[in-house]
């Protein structure tokens, strides 16, 4: 005699492992199907290569060199003789004992330098920065004793007005004639230069002779005109 529960369990232990393997590929199949979106998604939020990264590095300026390719540096030369600052006063210029405007001054190498003429003249602007009006002509004659000529390319002259030493307008009219060229030894030369010196202020005024860089500049001080 059979027991019919023995059928009726079979049958239903079959339907349960049927759906633990159902569910089972559910669970397979949705994890797969997760996979797929997670890395599918994590490739689209990938960033892609910046184009501007080389635009910007393009479009940076180059550095601006310091100097232009023509341009020289005088102290690459240990010779070069820089031309004197015609603003440069004496606290950055050494300068001889001053002299009056009457005596002649000597750099006690050979070099002598005096104002042969001075006269008071109607000052005339012609260039930039030029004030007209009451002025002073200064002739300047410099004799060459040493052993070697003088570059008066070099010359710088300045005048200046009172004990504060205020400096003085340049003026190329009337007749001012800068000293050039060179100057031989044993022989002399002249430069005119022309001032702006207001007439009641001509009492005190020194006049500088720059020849040569790091050179003691020849000084006059005195009445003027």
């Amino acid at each position: 005699m059979v027991d019919a529960s023995d059928g009726t369990g079979q049958g239903s232990s079959r339907r349960k492992w049927l759906w633990v393997g159902i569910a089972a590929a559910i669970v397979v199949v949705a994890a797969i199907i997760s996979f797929a979106v997670t890395s599918g998604s994590g490739d689209d939020a990938k960033p892609s290569p910046s184009p501007t990264s080389s635009t910007s590095s393009s479009a940076t300026p180059s550095a601006t060199p310091s100097e232009e390719p023509g341009d020289a540096d005088p102290s690459a030369d240990p010779g070069a003789q820089p031309t004197p600052d015609p603003s440069a006063t004496s606290e950055t210029m050494p300068e001889l004992p001053p002299v009056a405007p009457d005596e002649p001054a000597d750099n006690r190498a050979g070099l002598v330098a005096e104002i042969s003429a001075m006269k008071a003249v109607d000052g005339e602007a012609v260039q930039a920065g030029e004030i007209g009006g009451p002025a002073v002509q200064f002739t300047l004659t410099l004799t060459n004793d040493t052993d070697a000529p003088v570059d008066l390319g070099l010359i710088a002259v300045n005048a200046y007005i009172g004990e504060e030493r205020t400096p003085a307008g340049g003026l190329v009219k009337p007749g001012a004639a800068p000293f050039e060229g060179t100057l031989d030894v044993g022989d002399s030369t002249e430069g005119v230069y022309v001032y702006t010196i207001p007439e009641d202020q001509r009492d005190d005024v020194t006049l500088t002779v720059d020849y040569r860089a790091g050179e003691p500049a020849f000084v006059f001080r005195g009445r003027v005109g």
